[in-house]
């Protein structure tokens, strides 16, 4: 499968947000291939944003209806 393909970009989401419970929020949609939480490379805090791919990319439009607040914070 191309990973790319059930791929969606989580922006503005808390310092705190890791990817475990990025997991744990988006399996309510489905299954959950991978969650990547982007951080700075020099000193590992995260950017503020992250991705997660889901096994199936037909999820996404369900996904993209919604609104999502994660960690008190609209993303």
């Amino acid at each position: 499968m191309d990973l790319d393909q059930g791929k969606l970009f989580i922006g503005g989401i808390s310092w705190e947000t890791i990817e475990e419970k990025l997991k744990e929020y988006f399996e309510n949609y489905g299954d959950v291939v991978q969650t990547v939480v982007m951080r700075d490379k020099t000193i590992g805090r995260p950017r503020g944003f992250g991705f997660v791919v889901f096994a199936n990319p037909s999820i996404l439009d369900r996904v993209l209806q919604d609104k999502h607040t994660i960690d008190a914070k609209t993303v």
